[in-house]
């Protein structure tokens, strides 16, 4: 049977997941024209040597979607770092201790949890993959102006640069700060955690031996990220006084800091890059779709970078509306139609909001530091590790496959 092959549809936002959904869509490209817009200029993106400072654990369920699309095997060829094993533990306990928490890729069968990887390289791979389909990007460039068609079902926008679109679909993954989420009026609930997340690159004593490390301190968790060897990215969860006092210390004082605040877990640190800090919020959007339009990615959800969760939630948003439109398409519906898209938020809202209101629920646990808190938290921790039940249901989650 023939599908209309004039199903056109406006990214919005060149980031990761746009270009994600970009990629997916293109694979089934009979069907779909395809355009993707952002406000910025394009990022340089050739190999660099130096570790980018932006780094994610990519869960199996995004490597999946990167195989999908035949981009994961380059980015494994350039620099990916498998993370085997994960140890969380509080402040008052050590690493070893009885109410650290351990997963082992191998309790699973498998031979990683997951992998480090920079964001830049992962993003220059999604764009040279773009590149040779037939989708049309655009940098700097955004909407100017956005009406209902009067002659057909549809949206007809006008971008800055003066070039008229008739859209069935307008996809926003412009981000937190998302332009097109407010051109919808889509409100969103939030709040604000005042803290922001450090990150810098380390050069460390001991082996890391392919395990990401975090311990929670009073003040918000700090990890340790498996990069090369003998080198991890720090990524911490920290107040605004200690960042600027982190600012004025010099090196070999931060040095010192962070191997005290990892509990010297990979013995002395050493600091071998510039570092950066960005505001931590929770965000979700109280809707995802209107008719025409639909958000995915941070411009629906900004969650604490605890359980390292925030992209991977983004790339299942993109393949899971790919999915939907696809099945839109294939019953002869529209895929501009909100009724079609529900099912798309049905799907997404629910599994974003189980793992923003978890790792949320998690930061207060370990902001608290009462001592019956403290007291519930460690028999808490010992019976998560003993429950394989419970531990198989969160990996299941934090992996985004079945086990």
């Amino acid at each position: 049977f023939e599908m209309k092959t004039d199903n056109h549809v406006l990214i919005v936002g060149a980031g990761i997941v746009g270009l994600t959904a970009a990629a997916l869509l293109s694979q089934t490209n009979k069907h779909y024209c395809i355009h993707v817009i952002d406000i910025n200029k394009p990022v340089n993106s050739h190999f660099n040597e130096d570790y980018d400072l932006r780094v994610s654990a990519l869960s199996r369920g995004s490597v999946d979607v990167f195989k999908k699309l035949r981009i994961w095997e380059k980015i494994l060829a350039k620099r990916a770092f498998p993370y085997r094993n994960m140890k969380v533990w509080d402040a008052n306990d050590i690493a070893d201790g009885s109410t650290a928490i351990h997963f082992e890729a191998s309790n699973y069968g498998l031979a990683e949890l997951g992998f480090i990887t920079e964001n830049n390289q992962v993003h220059a791979e999604l764009k040279g993959l773009i590149e040779t389909t037939n989708v049309s990007l655009h940098y700097e460039t955004s909407i100017k102006s956005l009406e209902k068609s009067k002659n057909r079902d549809g949206l007809v926008i006008q971008l800055s640069n003066n070039q008229n679109l008739n859209i069935d679909l307008l996809i926003g993954a412009d981000g937190a700060n998302s332009a097109t989420r407010e051109l919808f009026d889509i409100e969103i609930k939030k709040h604000d955690y005042e803290r922001k997340a450090f990150v810098v690159h380390v050069e460390t004593e001991s082996d890391h031996l392919d395990t990401a490390w975090q311990r929670f301190l009073s003040d918000g968790p700090i990890a340790l990220l498996p990069l090369g060897k003998n080198e991890a990215s720090i990524v911490w969860s920290t107040t605004t006084q200690q960042i600027e006092l982190i600012k004025n210390l010099t090196n070999d004082s931060l040095n010192r800091l962070l191997s005290e605040a990892t509990d010297h877990v990979l013995g002395n640190l050493k600091v071998i890059s510039e570092y950066a800090s960005f505001d931590l919020k929770y965000q979700h959007a109280k809707t995802y779709t209107k008719d025409n339009f639909v958000v995915i990615g941070d411009a629906a959800h900004c969650i604490h970078p605890l359980a390292g969760q925030g992209l991977n939630l983004g790339i299942a948003d993109a393949s899971y509306l790919v999915d939907v439109m696809n099945t839109t398409l294939r019953k002869h519906e529209y895929i501009g139609d909100r009724y079609s898209l529900r099912v798309f938020e049905r799907e997404r809202k629910s599994a974003n909001w189980m793992m923003l209101n978890f790792v949320d629920m998690l930061h207060k646990l370990f902001l608290n530091s009462s001592n019956i808190i403290e007291n519930l938290r460690g028999f808490g921790m010992r019976l998560f590790n003993r429950n394989s039940f419970i531990k198989r249901y969160a990996m299941k989650k934090a992996l985004g496959i079945d086990i």
